[in-house]
Formats: structure tokens, sequence, C-alpha cells
């Protein structure tokens, strides 16, 4: 290379640098958040100080802003982002025909792509991933499940119980024609969103660690990207909202909502979230959440017994089921299973499975199966 073309080399470096030195700024501001937070949750106390001191009342005062408008605000957040995003690489595909250059506007498209994923990172990191080193079930709820494991006919016991209750409360809810669970009083969701502003109520005075602020629960307008994307619902550290999948099949929307409204109230971990919707529900004592809470337990258990080999106590406890709980169990396994083959949702699975395993949820997605300990370990004793 001569000197000139390396001095020419050199000025479309710099230019290059130059143009994109916000960028830059916003990819280190993000990866210092990262960095903060890493530091932070090694040095012991530190992540539990800074989430007690700082990021709960930030959690709290955002949820009470955004109870002000029905619609989920977070949501919308991510539209305008991907809307954003749309039109600067329209923008930039304009360009590059126009003006026929191409490596730096595919450069600065690289460096936006950083920048976005190193501040949503980042954000998260900050305003969620210090929830871990909060009180969780075994501190509030002073549960812990044995380490060496579940007793076999524990498992068995509890999950009798979960059916007993998911039978009886099968006829106490609403049903179309069909048999299939709808929504109280002519199909309305507000009923079952209106009741979960005093779900934790009940629960909160066994346990005050869960007591807090109700807020209430936003249905997604894009629900069917949901379905695509394998989530049911989420909580937004970004807002303080809790949100769920308004086209998930209905009979478990209200335990989707409950256990939304666990992470609202700080308990990080999908296990333990899981968990406390189901307690919360039961103690509750609402029909919906109870019906819903008992179908979502069921699920967990069912599927740890036939993970144990027992395929006939398996099997035995499933001739138990009411026609209503299969009928609801059949329509929730069929509207998954029509998302279950897509790419997007393997993707999405794998990515969220990360996501997860990048605050030491070592089971990843299977974190969601591990609630059948804390399960069995509080309900043992009722049957």
């Amino acid at each position: 290379m001569s000197k000139y073309d390396n001095t020419s080399y050199k000025n479309k470096l710099s230019l290059t640098v130059h143009q994109n030195r916000f960028r830059l700024i916003f990819i280190f501001a993000g990866l210092l958040l990262i960095l903060a937070y890493k530091i932070l949750t090694h040095i012991p106390g530190q992540g539990r100080a800074v989430q007690a001191k700082y990021i709960d009342p930030l959690h709290e005062t955002l949820a009470s802003l955004c109870d002000r408008t029905d619609i989920a605000v977070c949501e919308w957040l991510i539209v305008l982002i991907v809307t954003c995003f749309l039109a600067y690489l329209l923008g930039t595909l304009v360009y590059i025909i126009r003006y026929k250059s191409i490596i730096r506007p595919v450069i600065s498209v690289l460096v936006t792509v950083c920048m976005i994923i190193s501040l949503i990172y980042g954000g998260f990191c900050i305003l969620w991933g210090f929830t871990y080193d909060a009180p969780g079930v075994e501190e509030i709820c002073g549960i812990t499940p044995d380490p060496d494991g579940i007793l076999h006919e524990d498992l068995v016991r509890v999950d009798r119980f979960f059916v007993q209750k998911a039978n009886e409360y099968s006829v106490l809810v609403e049903r179309d024609p069909d048999g299939h669970y709808i929504y109280p009083k002519g199909d309305d969701l507000n009923v079952i969103t209106d009741h979960s502003k005093i779900l934790y109520d009940k629960i909160s005075q066994t346990f005050p660690g869960l007591a807090g602020t109700s807020h209430c629960p936003k249905g997604i307008c894009f629900s069917k990207v949901m379905s695509h994307l394998d989530f049911t619902g989420f909580y937004s550290p970004f807002t303080g909202e809790a949100c769920f999948n308004t086209d998930s099949p209905e009979c478990m929307v209200p335990s989707t909502i409950a256990h939304e409204l666990a992470h609202q109230r700080g308990i990080a971990a999908e296990d333990e979230a899981n968990f406390i919707a189901v307690v919360s529900s039961l103690e509750d004592g609402d029909p919906d959440y109870v019906y819903s809470a008992c179908l979502l337990a069921l699920i967990h258990l069912q599927n740890a017994l036939y993970k144990s080999g027992d395929a006939d106590q398996w099997k035995a406890i499933k001739d138990t089921y009411s026609e209503e709980v299969i009928t609801d169990l059949k329509d929730n396994s069929a509207y998954w299973s029509t998302y279950k083959q897509s790419p997007v949702n393997k993707v999405a699975t794998d990515t969220y499975d990360s996501f997860l395993k990048s605050y030491d949820q070592e089971l990843g997605r299977e974190t969601y199966g591990a609630c059948v300990d804390l399960l069995v370990e509080y309900y043992k004793g009722v049957w």
C-alpha cells in the first residue's frame, strides 16, 4: 500500500469514527452499565442495596405513571423503536442506491445495532438484574425445598390435590355452550384485570414481603407476535408494567397475570414467580384465579411425574380429570402447538434461554419447571 493510499485509509477511518461518534458514546455507556452491574453483584450486599434504595422506588414511580393509561406503554415504546430502526434502514438503503456507497452506510448500521443492543441489555442489567439479588421465596416465605429432592409420594400427593382442586373449580367458572372456559360476565376480561388489584392482599398478610402497591396489568395489542415468540406475558423493568398475552387461551390468562404481578413485586426467578402465582391465587379464592392457577400447577406437576418414569401413576391421575379440565388443557396445548414449530419461536426460545442463564438462572427455560419443588414443599401436608 502506498503512502497516499495509507493516508486515504486513515482519513476514511477517521471520518467514519467521526460520523458514528455519538453512537459509539452510547455503546460505551451501555457497556459501562453492564460493567457496573457485574461489579456490584460481585460485592456482597451491594446488589440488594441498589435494588432496595434505587430500583424499587424507580419501578414504583414508573408503574404509577403508566397507570394513567390503559395501554401498555412499554409495547408502544418497542413499536416506536422498531419503526424508527426500520425507517433508518430504509433511509440507508436509499442512500446506498443513490450514492453507490456501501461500506460506510453498512458500518453505520452495524454500529447502530450494537448501540441498541448495548443500551437495552445494559438497561436490563441495571433495572432488572439486581432483582435476582433481592429477597426470594426462601427469605420471604421461609420455604426451602429439600436439597436432596422431593419424595415421589409427596409429588403424587400434591399432584392429586391440584387435580381435585381443578375439578372442583372447573364447574365454578364461566363456559361457552361448547364447554370451553370464557372470561366471567359475558367474556369480559376487565373482570379478571380488575380483580388482580386485590389478588395479593391475602397472601401479603401471610407473607408481608409480598406487600406492595397494586398496579393494573396491561394486555398487549400485538399478542399474536408474543405467541410466535413463545411468551404468555412479561414484566417490563423499563416502565414497571406487568403485561400479558390476550390471544393465548383464556383459561391460563389469570395465572399469567398472577405470575407477572409476582415479578412486579420483586420476585425475579421464573420458578418462584410461578409458585407465588399459584399460592396467591389459591389464597385469594377467586374462582377464575384459583382454577387457572390449578391448571398451571397441574401442568408442571404432571410433567414432573411423567419425567420421573412413573407412567402408570401419571395416567391414573390424568384419568381423574373432569371433562372441563380436559377441554381446557386441550385448548391450551392445541393453541401453543401451532407456534412451536415456527423458526421464530425456536430462535426466541433459545435467545430467552441464554438471557435467563446470563443472570445465573442456570436451568434457563427449565427454570419454569423448577417450581414443582416449591409446590410440593408447600402443599405436601394439605392432602
